[in-house]
């Protein structure tokens, strides 16, 4: 593989939650019943007439804003003409000439290293059916057909496998914190197209492309990825022919099948939407779109926050733990991680439940891992404790009273306790100077027992030893 140069660019298809479809009022709701979310403009009855869905709008300009990119202030269609069975009109409006947003990039981070992947376009445009295949039988499903998307267009810049499997997981996080998409892509509203082609290093004319599609997952997408670049070095290396192929990928044997070979660019004859007139984006419109916190903002965040590396990728991968997280009003991030993690997010995981619904009120939280900082409660019993929160059912000091948690730290309470013990056990003590480790453990262990376990070990431990060593 070091013989060539990797070049990849990434097509995504992204399915926006808005209420309704690109171009009608039927419900954007691809969990209804089959072909119960349709009408006559997503079923291309003659003489119905598209109109365009501002949130989707609105979603595609966040988005622009998100990657960099500049904005159009006008909304241009434009038609894509070609004959599918899951295409009732036999063409789909797109954004072909000028794209809602253009020239933008997004930082991905593999193996330690930052890189910036720029972009060429995302545009809006209308999904098409859902096809489903079973045995010698396709059935469509038409609650998708209309569904809004935003295609998001790399540059060819993109040059491993990881990089790739990283900008797409970039761009579903970005989606999933501007809140415009669920982004799944084993549920199909992300999708990737992915184009490769090899050329030697130094030259400038790209190789032949191959465009992988049907890939389910992130993982899936890398995998596929470099068994092509593998498969098409081997070719390479061997004089053998690349032909302009578009495959899937067979995930059970790892590999890229053949779907069909393009034998030149297909021609969409593409032309002006007739029936959508060229619309004005107000700029107070572009203006008033506000964007939350981005994915590589939250890590660069965490990082400055002291949280390891395992941590932060776990947070920024779950927006809403990461927001749970952020919600405990406790100072030190760094020491409060190590506690969330080790207990909570453990709890969740032994239950099955997002965290979240464990439903423990994040003051609490905080509550108890101060009351340990004070010495008034055990890291023991920090575990003991965090479990009873669950479902806001116990208050931390409810449950400390309650169980006689809380901790003696007072000295003037441990004295008299440590003299009575020293007293009661002259000769065991007089055996300090010579077995001094055997001695203060008997000592605490006593002080132990008849505290109920209530003494401040790390206290007691310093007093102790104060007692014995001034005999």
């Amino acid at each position: 593989m070091n013989n060539f140069e990797v070049v990849i660019g990434i097509e995504i298809h992204l399915e926006l939650n808005t209420k309704t479809k690109m171009f009608s009022a039927s419900a954007n709701n691809y969990e209804a019943q089959p072909n119960t979310n349709v009408n006559s403009i997503d079923l291309g009855f003659p003489g119905s007439l598209p109109t365009v869905n501002k949130q989707a709008v609105l979603h595609g300009i966040m988005l622009g804003k998100a990657l960099k990119m500049d904005i159009d202030n006008e909304l241009h269609f434009d038609r894509k003409n070609y004959y599918y069975p899951d295409l009732p009109k036999g063409y789909q409006i797109t954004q072909q000439r000028r794209p809602i947003g253009a020239n933008g990039s997004i930082p991905i981070t593999v193996d330690g290293i930052t890189k910036e992947i720029s972009l060429e376009r995302i545009h809006l445009e209308e999904d098409t059916a859902k096809q489903i295949h079973s045995g010698e039988t396709s059935q469509l499903n038409y609650n998708r057909a209309g569904v809004p998307l935003l295609e998001i267009v790399t540059d060819p810049v993109i040059r491993s496998g990881k990089e790739a499997a990283a900008y797409i997981d970039a761009i579903r996080k970005t989606a999933k914190a501007l809140n415009i998409s669920d982004a799944k892509m084993e549920e199909g509203s992300l999708r990737a197209d992915v184009n490769i082609s090899l050329r030697p290093y130094g030259q400038k004319e790209f190789g032949v492309k191959v465009e992988i599609k049907n890939m389910n997952s992130i993982s899936n997408a890398q995998k596929a990825i470099e068994f092509e670049i593998a498969l098409q070095t081997k070719k390479l290396l061997t004089n053998q022919v690349i032909t302009m192929d578009t495959k899937r990928f067979d995930a059970e044997n790892s590999a890229t099948i053949t779907m069909r070979t393009k034998t030149g660019a297909t021609d969409y004859k593409y032309f002006p939407e007739p029936n959508i007139p060229v619309i004005t984006i107000p700029q107070e419109m572009i203006d008033s779109v506000q964007l939350p916190e981005l994915p590589w903002e939250t890590t660069a965040r965490f990082e400055k926050l002291g949280l390891n590396q395992e941590y932060v990728n776990s947070l920024v991968a779950d927006l809403s733990m990461a927001k749970y997280f952020d919600s405990i009003p406790y100072e030190d991030k760094e020491k409060l991680a190590k506690v969330f993690f080790s207990e909570i997010v453990q709890l969740s995981n032994s239950k099955s439940i997002p965290v979240t619904e464990l439903n423990i009120d994040p003051a609490e939280i905080a509550r108890a891992i101060t009351l340990t900082d004070k010495g008034d409660i055990s890291g023991k019993h920090l575990k003991k404790i965090l479990p009873l929160l669950i479902d806001k059912k116990e208050t931390v000091d409810k449950i400390i009273e309650e169980k006689g948690m809380k901790q003696i730290s007072d000295s003037s309470i441990l004295f008299p306790i440590i003299d009575k013990i020293i007293l009661e056990n002259e000769k065991l003590v007089a055996e300090y100077g010579s077995r001094p480790e055997r001695v203060t453990k008997f000592i605490l262990g006593t002080l132990m027992k008849q505290t109920r376990g209530q003494a401040n070990p790390i206290v007691s431990n310093k007093l102790v030893v104060e007692k014995l060593e001034a005999l």
